[in-house]
C-alpha cells in the first residue's frame, strides 16, 4: 500500500492505494492520526483502495471520531466493492461519503 497526502481546496486529502488490511492498517492509522491532528478537515480519497478489512473499518471510524471535533471527515471516490462493505456494515449511514 502507498499513501499520498496533499492539500486540495483548503482540505487535507489522504489517498491510500492498494489493500487496507491487518498488514497495512497501522501505516494508514498513523497517517490519519498525524495528519488529522494538524488539519481542520480531512478527506479520504478511496479511488485507489481495492479492499478494506475490519481493521480498516475501525481505522475509518477512529478517523471520523478524530475529525468530528474539527471540520469533519469526508470519503470520496469509493469504488463499488468497498461501498458494498460500507453498506453491509451500516457505515454508509454513519459516514460522509460523496
Amino acid at each position: 500500500m502507498t499513501i499520498k497526502v496533499y492539500e486540495e481546496n483548503g482540505t487535507t486529502v489522504i489517498a491510500p492505494e492498494g489493500k487496507i488490511d491487518h498488514v497495512t492498517v497501522e501505516e494508514f492509522e498513523n497517517t490519519i492520526n498525524e495528519t488529522g491532528e494538524k488539519c481542520e478537515s480531512l478527506t479520504l480519497d478511496m479511488a485507489g483502495v481495492e479492499y478494506v478489512s475490519s481493521a480498516a473499518l475501525r481505522a475509518v471510524l477512529n478517523a471520523n471520531d478524530l475529525m468530528e471535533k474539527k471540520g469533519g471527515l469526508t470519503l470520496k471516490n469509493v469504488n463499488s466493492r468497498v461501498m458494498e462493505i460500507f453498506n453491509i456494515t451500516g457505515f454508509a449511514d454513519y459516514l460522509n461519503i460523496q
